[in-house]
Formats: structure tokens, C-alpha cells, sequence
């Protein structure tokens, strides 16, 4: 029987979930002002589409089959607890569960796994079918991500520090997953991107990168302030609790980090741009901040504020340069979805094995970052081992997806639909009404 402390606890840690789990979900409408901001006029109906599809799908393939993959059992691998599968609890019998939380916590971690899937779509926007969207986000909400949650968080994962057994190396320090959301949308990203090949026009006959901004700043920008609000949900929702001093303390500071890694990423990805094109640039800024957000989302609870603005900003400046790698590689990433997600999170997984305060530290064998003295400044390798596991089975099974769909003849729109436009091609009509009253408006 719980006591009326624990009832009370209970009652306030599922509506805290269900607080933080709206934060997130509301970052869906920031990847979508932004995705639409960053692509071509006559491909913003595509995209606002694709995003809103992609919580649709995933709310029923999470489910399903995603929360069963990712939680419950005793697989190191993957989830085989039948309870997880289409999620179903008898919350009647048990005084703790029937505050809520078991439904609380599906909720949050839904959020996450459509934020995973979201990503993806910035590396294959303007030239991907509805048909292999549709795929793809099923398959990475259902089966891939679902796998990697299970290895870093799941009390049975293999390198999951909340494992009590003996997971790799004492398990992996991703607290809200810049390891297993943002490099896995990252690098599913980037299998996509190559696979579809470049946007036509892309390169030229040089195979030099030829603009193709994006139509709205102001989208632009609307959709990195919600993206910013949404990530304190993200990484402050990570606590899974709030009702013990411990946990109120750390949901406090993982704010003061969380904002200053935005700050400092957004402010030294400003100036690598300006220093080398000249410009003042508004894109820069914007993908500065989400840049820093991801460098702090893995390590956002083990570290102190000053950390936090060396690791963000390395880590605007960790994007810039990947989005340069990925253009010189003939990799078209309209969103630069591999350069923010994909690099920062490796980045951020990296930069935990440096910083992570002894005192803060929850690896199972006592490891920390080894800029602090202690007995167990070895953090570092479980770090490098699990973006290792990332880029081997997000990449692999991505790549194994991608290729599929290319070989089906279903991955890519036809070139003159492509040159048209998917709005006038496939939405009926563009996203804007630019013969208002008669009189033709400039875009």
C-alpha cells in the first residue's frame, strides 16, 4: 500500500511527464516552421505535410510496436516485454501506476521518437515521395530508434547505465539523448540524402554547391524559438521526476545548461560564418543555437554552467564545419539535419567523457570526464563505444532501408514534378495565394 506521500508524488511526477511531454511535441510545429522556412517556396505544403504525417504515424506505430522495442523485458537487444506492446495496463490494481504514470511516461517518450523521425525529413525535403516518407517513418519509429533506446535506456539495455546489471563499460551517459535521438535522426538523415542523390541543380557542371536558400527567415527563426522553448521539455523533462529535492535540483540546472549551450553555439556558429563569407547571417544563428542545444542534451545534468558554454560552442562550430564535409562530399542536406543533429550529437556524447563532474556522474563503474581529478577519469570510452553502436546500426539499417526503396523505384519524385514543384504537382496548389484580389504579390 503507498502512502499519501507516494500517492502525491506519483500523482505530480505524471502530470510533470505530461508538462514535459507537451513541451516536445510542440517542437514538431518548430521543425516544421523551420523545414518549411529552409526549403523552396514550391515545396512548403510537401513539407508542412510531411511533418504533421510524421506525428500521425508515429502516435500509432509507437504504440504499436515502438514502445514495446524500446522498454520492458530482459533483452539486451531489444524489448520482449508483451505488456509494452500495444501499451495496455491494468492501472486499477496497483496505487502507483494508477496515478498515471505508466501512461505519462508512454506519452513523453512518444514525443521523443517523432522527434527522431522529424529529423530525418530535413536531409531528404524537396525530393522524396509521400510513399517512402511514409516508409521510412514507420520503419525508423517502429524498429530502428526503438532499438538504440532500448541498448542506452532500458534498465535491460546493453550499454544503459540504468542497467543494474553489467552493462558495457558501466553504460553510456546520454540523459536526453544526443546520442539517441538527434545522432540517430542524424545519421538516418544522411543515408537518405545520399541515397536520393542531390536536389537537380544542386551542383554545377563543376560540381560546385550552388545556392538554393530557403524562402522565409521569419519561419526561419519562429521555428528556432520554439525549438528552443520545446527543449526545455526535452532535456528537463529527462529528470522523469520532480518531487524529490534531487530531482528539483537537477531539472534547475539542466535549465541554466540548456540555456547556455543555445547561447554559446548560436554565437560562435555567427562568427565562423562571418568571419568566412563576410556576412551577417540569420541561418547561422538559427542552426547555432540547435547546434549548442544537442551539444548539451547528452550531458545537460552532469556538468556545470561554464561547460556548457565551451561545449555548445564547439559544437556550432562542430556544425559548421560537418556541413561543409557533407557538401564536399556531393551530399545535398537542405536542412542540414547530419551537421545539427548528427555531429553535434556525436559531439555531445564526446564532450560528456571530457566534462562530466565526478559528483554528477551516474556511469555504473563511477566513470567521469577527465578534466576532473577522481579515481575513474575514463568516461570517455563508453562515450566513443556508443556513437560506434549508432553509426553502425542507424547507419546500416538506414542505408540497407534507403536502398531498398531507391531499388523499387518508390524513393524519388519524377524530375519534371521535382522541377514543378510538389505543391502545385501534388498538394493542389501552392502554400501561399500570391493573386490576392486580382493583384499578383512578390514572393
Amino acid at each position: 500500500m503507498a502512502t499519501e506521500g507516494e500517492t502525491f508524488a506519483a500523482k505530480g511526477d505524471a502530470f510533470f511527464l505530461i508538462w514535459a511531454g507537451c513541451l516536445v511535441f510542440f517542437m514538431q510545429c518548430g521543425f516544421a516552421m523551420v523545414e518549411a522556412g529552409t526549403v523552396r517556396m514550391k515545396n512548403t505544403k510537401n513539407i508542412l505535410l510531411k511533418n504533421m504525417l510524421d506525428a500521425c504515424m508515429g502516435a500509432l506505430v509507437w504504440y504499436l510496436v515502438g514502445y514495446g522495442v524500446a522498454f520492458g523485458g530482459d533483452n539486451t537487444f531489444l524489448g520482449n516485454a508483451t505488456g509494452s506492446y500495444a501499451i495496455h495496463d491494468n492501472d486499477w490494481s496497483s496505487s502507483y501506476t494508477a496515478e498515471g504514470v505508466n501512461w505519462a511516461f508512454w506519452f513523453f517518450q512518444f514525443t521523443f521518437a517523432a522527434a527522431a523521425a522529424t529529423i530525418v525529413s530535413g536531409g531528404v525535403a524537396e525530393r522524396c515521395t509521400l510513399t517512402a516518407y511514409l516508409t521510412y517513418s514507420a520503419v525508423i519509429t517502429g524498429f530502428i530508434y526503438p532499438v538504440i533506446v532500448h541498448m542506452f535506456w532500458d534498465s535491460a539495455g546493453v550499454i544503459s547505465a540504468f542497467n543494474s546489471g553489467s552493462p558495457v563499460l558501466g553504460g553510456v551517459i546520454d540523459f536526453a539523448g544526443s546520442g539517441v535521438v538527434h545522432m540517430t535522426g542524424g545519421v538516418a538523415a544522411l543515408a537518405g540524402a545520399a541515397m536520393l542523390g542531390p536536389r537537380i541543380g544542386r551542383f554545377d557542371s563543376d560540381g560546385k554547391p550552388v545556392p538554393m536558400p530557403g524562402h522565409s527567415s521569419v519561419l526561419q527563426v519562429l521555428g528556432v524559438f520554439i525549438l528552443w522553448l520545446g527543449w526545455y521539455g526535452f532535456n528537463g523533462g529527462s529528470t522523469l521526476s520532480v518531487f524529490t529535492s534531487q530531482y528539483s535540483r537537477d531539472l534547475a540546472r539542466v535549465c541554466v545548461t540548456t540555456t547556455l549551450g543555445a547561447a554559446s553555439g548560436a554565437l560562435s556558429s555567427f562568427a565562423f560564418v562571418h568571419t568566412t563569407t563576410h556576412i551577417w547571417d540569420v541561418p547561422a544563428v538559427g542552426n547555432g543555437v540547435l547546434a549548442g542545444l544537442v551539444s548539451v542534451t547528452a550531458n545537460c545534468v552532469v556538468i556545470d554552467p561554464w561547460a556548457a558554454i565551451i561545449i555548445g560552442g564547439i559544437g556550432g562550430l562542430v556544425m559548421q564545419c560537418a556541413s561543409k564535409l557533407v557538401l564536399k562530399l556531393k551530399v545535398d542536406d537542405p536542412l542540414d539535419a547530419f551537421a545539427v543533429h548528427g555531429s553535434s550529437g556525436m559531439w555531445a556524447l564526446v564532450a560528456t567523457g571530457i566534462f562530466a563532474r565526478p559528483e554528477y556522474s551516474y556511469n555504473g563503474l563511477g566513470s567521469h570526464g577527465f578534466v576532473y581529478p577522481g579515481d575513474k577519469p575514463d568516461l570517455l570510452g563508453v562515450q566513443i563505444t556508443a556513437i560506434a553502436i549508432i553509426v553502425a546500426w542507424v547507419g546500416g539499417c538506414s542505408t540497407i532501408l534507403f536502398a531498398s526503396l531507391r531499388l523499387l523505384g518508390v524513393l524519388r519524385v519524377p524530375a519534371d514534378i521535382e522541377e514543378a514543384g510538389m505543391d502545385v504537382s501534388k498538394h493542389g496548389g501552392g502554400a501561399y495565394d500570391l493573386n490576392a484580389g486580382g493583384k499578383v504579390l512578390s514572393a
